[in-house]
């Protein structure tokens, strides 16, 4: 009994066992089936997706195997992944905009290439990258000329600053002395101005007194003027007297200045014996004797006529040049033929007054300096320079009129009032001596005219 019952019970628990199997296995495959429909509806949707990214026939593509296999090659990414991300590389590679589509990097790129000429992108980066490592390399050699610049110009600014230093202190000490200097020359002004008033004073007592001394003078002059001209009568009426008392005891012989010793008839000129030595001056004139007993002197002292008049027209040492004035018929002059003047006297001593500015430089700037030269070369002639128009003076020499100045005003440095009261009396002096010689007849002779009369020469214009 027993065993029936544990068979029972058994087959109990294996039909039930069956049973809960059976129905595991029908709710699996129900389960499964379910499942398997929404996978093959998957996959037929992801077929139909995928034909969105690629079509069947563009699978077995080399340049879609070449992207497919690179895909894999990035990290095992898919075509897509990959083909996107190479998209933005080259967006951010060419426009700098990673979220930039391809139709906008093609529409970049035709416009790059349209202003390179058409040329390919790559092409342009190229020539774009020269232009760039081009101007780079400029850039550097314009930086370091920059460097250089700016270190020369630093050098510089030390070497101004340096020189701006050294000159601020010179002016600082220069500032210092010139006070100090104007400190003096304050005082010394002070003592000039205290010396001018005192020169203005004394000037203009001094003006003062040449007016009044030269009023005297004036008058003075004029008295001894009328009494020279009356003395001058008397000296000439006594000469005259004189000539004839001692013309009538002088020897035919004595009375003979010189001889003919050479004859131009061609051009009327003979040539004597005498000359600078013998004080023979240009314009004296002679008369011509066949020898020393054809000289006679009447009873009134004049000499009798020659047998012609020569006048002299050069001057040597030793001889002198004539020209012939006049003559007589028949009787032509000859070598030996003697001369004579009744004035002419070899041993007189001329006496001459020399004053004015000369041009003995021969540079056409007369100085007062030249009357130095003129008075010595009277001197070597042999003649005698005087002060003053004495009553035996044979010539006044004038040069140039001293030239006066405006009248200094009362400012003016006293050196400059004293050289113009020295030039004035200068120039009245000059014009007293012109007037007085005139007033006496007395020969006036200029520089040139002097050089002419005396046969003289400065040495300064014989170079």
């Amino acid at each position: 009994m027993a065993g029936r019952t544990s068979t029972s019970v058994g087959t109990g628990v294996a039909i039930v066992l069956l049973g809960i199997t059976s129905l595991g296995l029908f709710i699996s495959s129900a389960v499964l089936y379910g499942k398997w429909n929404g996978a093959l509806k998957e996959l037929n949707d992801a077929k139909s997706g995928i034909k969105d990214f690629i079509k069947d026939g563009e699978r077995q593509q080399d340049d879609v195997r070449q992207l497919v296999d690179a895909a894999k090659k990035a990290q095992g990414q898919s075509l897509t992944g990959y083909l996107v991300k190479t998209n933005q590389e080259l967006a951010t590679a060419i426009t700098g905009n990673s979220r930039d589509s391809v139709d906008r990097l093609l529409e970049q790129i035709k416009k790059e290439s349209a202003e390179a000429g058409n040329l390919p992108l790559l092409r342009v980066a190229q020539e774009r990258a020269g232009k760039v490592a081009d101007l780079t390399k400029q850039l550097e050699q314009n930086d370091a000329a920059r460097k250089a610049a700016q270190t020369d110009l630093k050098n510089e600014q030390d070497r101004v600053a340096g020189i701006v230093a050294r000159h601020n202190e010179t002016v600082a000490a220069l500032n210092a002395e010139v006070g100090k200097y104007k400190t003096e020359l304050d005082g010394y002004r002070q003592g000039i101005d205290k010396v001018r008033e005192q020169m203005q004073a004394s000037f203009d007592a001094s003006i003062a007194n040449a007016k009044a001394r030269e009023t005297e003078l004036s008058g003075r002059v004029s008295d001894l003027q009328q009494k020279n001209l009356i003395l001058e009568d008397q000296i000439s009426r006594l000469r005259g007297e004189r000539s004839k008392t001692t013309a009538r005891g002088t020897s035919e012989e004595a009375l003979v200045d010189g001889y003919i010793v050479g004859n131009s008839p061609a051009q009327r000129q003979v040539f004597l014996s005498i000359g600078r030595r013998h004080k023979v001056v240009v314009g004296m004139t002679f008369a011509v004797y066949n020898d020393a007993n054809s000289i006679k002197i009447d009873e009134e002292g004049n000499y009798k006529p020659g047998k012609a008049t020569i006048e002299i027209i050069n001057v040597g040492d030793e001889t002198s040049t004539a020209r012939i004035i006049s003559e007589t018929k028949g009787n032509p002059l000859v070598n030996g033929d003697v001369i004579a003047n009744a004035f002419f006297d070899p041993a007189k001593v001329y006496k001459f007054v020399v004053f004015g500015n000369f041009d003995t430089k021969g540079v056409g700037n007369p100085t007062a300096a030249g009357r130095t030269d003129i008075a010595a070369m009277i001197t070597a002639w042999g003649g005698e320079v005087v002060d003053d128009l004495e009553g035996d003076v044979d010539f006044l020499v004038l040069g140039s009129r001293p030239v006066l100045p405006p009248r200094p005003g009362v400012d003016q440095p006293i050196e400059v009032v004293q050289e113009y009261v020295r030039l004035e009396r200068s120039v009245n002096r000059y014009n007293d001596l012109l007037k007085s010689a005139t007033a006496m007849g007395l020969p006036v002779l200029n520089e040139n005219r002097f050089y002419t009369l005396t046969g003289q020469t400065p040495i300064s214009r014989k170079r």
